[in-house]
């Protein structure tokens, strides 16, 4: 009972405080809900800008003579002239002469030839004679229709036979005589020398290696992709020529040539999946417009050639491009929206859009995640990039690395 005494003043103050406290939650006003607000998110943006627009295909080469000959002899003998250009390096014109074999014997079987013609024309001229007296005397003591051999008609056409055969060898004799000079087949350079001055020749031995100067080309490899942006068809049959810039280093400055796409290959590599084009170069586009400089053999060269054209393309900076060929649009409610586009062309600088995105459109250039479709945000956009008239066409190792990583 004593216990009871204590805790009862305690119990008597708990449960008045508990009441007290009923009756504030239950008669009690409630508490005003403050409004949720949504903050919209900073992005850079640009706005989006058609234009029209050239492709120009980028690829590498090695210039290389249209035409590599050996030069090697028809007749044998000892050399007993040769150019003072005949070395390694030398250029000749076409025509001129490189080395001369010893004519002397040739020019004896000129002679031989020729004094040959002449005893078979006198044969000739005695068969005629007798052939006449032989058809004279049967005029006069024959009877009836004389034979051929009577008539001696035989006998005349094995003289005529045989001069023709002197003449034909008085023609072989002088052709072997012109080839005893070797001459340049046309505009050239000696890149290797095999033989000099009093060597012996036979026929059919090296002489040296002979490159064109005439016309040079350019072997330059296109991918699937770079060749969707030629008509490969009329290259192929020869109807369509692409221009082609090449550039290079010479004299450690640096130069470019004009140059012609002219036909491919035909052959697509195996291995590699790549078609090879050619390209070509004669005449005055041997030599930079700018200063004159001569492009060279052997010379390592970029090239770009001119592709397709397109209509109301736009260009944006390559930030813009996502994961899965898709840009991020932002809408009239300042929200944003996702659209997949087909690209023409990704360089390090900006992508070249075909559709998906129209002109005026805002396109989001910030870094986001995944799932930020249908986000608020608030934009600071920068103006359209300025029209560019051609854009150039990368290889696949070129291609942009879309973003994948969160902020």
């Amino acid at each position: 009972m004593s216990v009871l005494k204590r805790i009862l003043p305690g119990l008597i103050v708990l449960g008045i405080g508990i009441g007290i406290a009923s009756t504030i939650i239950f008669f009690g006003p409630e508490p005003e809900s403050a409004p949720t607000e949504i903050l919209a998110r900073t992005i850079r943006s640009i706005e989006a800008k058609t234009s029209d627009m050239k492709l120009y295909v980028e690829s590498q080469g090695t210039v290389a003579a249209k035409q590599v000959i050996d030069i090697v002899p028809q007749v044998g003998g000892e050399i007993v002239y040769v150019s003072p250009k005949f070395v390694s390096g030398g250029r000749f014109e076409k025509g001129e002469v490189i080395a001369r074999i010893d004519p002397r014997d040739y020019e004896l079987a000129v002679i031989t030839a020729e004094a040959a013609i002449a005893e078979r024309r006198q044969r000739v001229m005695q068969e005629e004679a007798e052939a006449a007296l032989a058809a004279a005397e049967w005029e006069e003591l024959g009877q009836g229709e004389a034979s051929d051999l009577t008539l001696r008609k035989p006998q005349r056409e094995g003289a005529l036979a045989a001069l023709r055969s002197a003449e034909a060898s008085l023609q072989r004799a002088q052709l072997d005589l012109e080839r005893t000079e070797l001459r340049a087949p046309f505009d050239g350079i000696l890149t290797e020398k095999s033989v000099d001055l009093g060597q012996f020749l036979n026929r059919g031995n090296k002489v040296g290696t002979y490159y064109s100067t005439e016309t040079l080309e350019v072997r330059l490899p296109l991918t699937n992709r770079d060749i969707a942006q030629f008509d490969l068809a009329g290259l192929q049959t020869g109807e369509r020529e692409y221009d082609v810039r090449l550039t290079g280093q010479f004299a450690n400055k640096e130069n470019s040539w004009n140059a012609r796409v002219v036909r491919t290959e035909g052959v697509i590599d195996v291995n590699s999946r790549i078609l090879y084009v050619v390209a070509e170069l004669k005449g005055e586009e041997l030599f930079s417009p700018a200063d004159g400089t001569p492009i060279t053999i052997g010379q390592f060269v970029t090239a770009e050639i001119e592709g397709r054209s397109f209509e109301n393309v736009v260009r944006l900076p390559r930030e813009s491009l996502r994961q899965g060929n898709q840009v991020l649009i932002v809408d009239q409610d300042n929200k944003l929206r996702t659209r997949m586009v087909d690209v023409l062309e990704t360089n390090e600088e900006y992508v070249v859009i075909s559709s998906g995105v129209e002109d005026g459109d805002v396109v989001n250039l910030s870094q986001l995640g995944l799932g930020v479709d249908g986000l608020l945000v608030e934009t600071q956009t920068q103006p359209a990039l300025p029209d560019l008239v051609t854009a150039r066409r990368s290889g696949p190792e070129d291609q942009p690395e879309r973003e994948t990583n969160d902020d």
